[in-house]
C-alpha cells in the first residue's frame, strides 16, 4: 500500500513539477471584421496589430486597431456621413491555457483603454467625436508554424465606459455607448 501511494505521489509532483517556460516577444499583423452591437451593415473591416511578451503562462500585449466607414448606412448617401471611424488601443493581460500542446495554444485576453469614434462631415456640419475609456474581452488560439511563426485567430468584446459625444440638428449621440465584437486573424512574428 505504501509502494501505491509513493508512486501516486511521485506521479502527481511531476506533474505538478514546473516547466522551462519559454519567453518571446512577439508582433502579429492582422485583418478582421467588427460585427454586431453598434456595427450597422456589419460586418465591418479591421485591421490592426497587437505586439507584446508570453511568458510560459501570463503576458501582455498592447493592441491597436481602426474601423474606417464604421457607422456607414447603405441608405445613407456618402456626403452625409463622409468620416465615420473607430479606433482602439487595448493594454491586455494574456493567460495561456494548459490545453492544446505545444503547437496549438489556446489563450484568454482582457483589457482596458481607448477608444476614439469619429462621425461626420468634412466641412464640420456634423461632427461626432469620443475619446473614451473602454475595455476588451476574448480570446482565441496560436497554431504555431515553426520557433518564429505562427497563425492566430481570436474574437473579442469592446465596449466602451462612457457615453459617446455629439450632436446636431439630424442626430444626437447622448447616453449611447459603443459595444461590438471583433473577430481577427493574423500572422505572429515571435522574437
Amino acid at each position: 500500500m505504501r509502494m501505491k501511494r509513493f508512486i501516486y505521489l511521485v506521479g502527481l509532483l511531476v506533474a505538478l513539477a514546473p516547466t522551462p517556460a519559454h519567453a518571446e516577444w512577439f508582433l502579429c499583423p492582422f485583418v478582421g471584421a467588427a460585427f454586431a452591437g453598434s456595427v450597422p451593415d456589419a460586418p465591418r473591416l479591421d485591421y490592426g496589430a497587437a505586439a507584446g511578451w508570453m511568458g510560459g503562462v501570463v503576458g501582455f500585449e498592447v493592441d491597436v486597431s481602426h474601423r474606417p466607414d464604421f457607422f456607414k448606412v447603405a441608405d445613407v448617401p456618402d456626403f452625409l456621413l463622409s468620416e465615420s471611424s473607430v479606433t482602439t488601443v487595448m493594454f491586455n493581460g494574456l493567460v495561456r491555457l494548459p490545453v492544446g500542446g505545444e503547437r496549438l495554444t489556446p489563450y484568454v485576453a482582457g483589457g482596458v483603454g481607448w477608444l476614439r469614434t469619429r462621425i461626420g462631415l468634412d466641412e464640420d456640419f456634423v461632427r461626432g467625436n469620443s475619446n473614451n475609456f473602454g475595455f476588451n474581452l476574448g480570446g482565441g488560439v496560436t497554431a504555431g508554424l515553426n520557433d518564429r511563426f505562427a497563425l492566430r485567430g481570436d474574437i473579442r468584446y469592446f465596449r466602451d465606459l462612457q457615453d459617446l459625444e455629439g450632436d446636431s440638428e439630424f442626430f444626437s449621440l447622448g447616453e449611447t455607448k459603443l459595444d461590438f465584437w471583433r473577430a481577427a486573424v493574423g500572422v505572429v512574428f515571435r522574437f
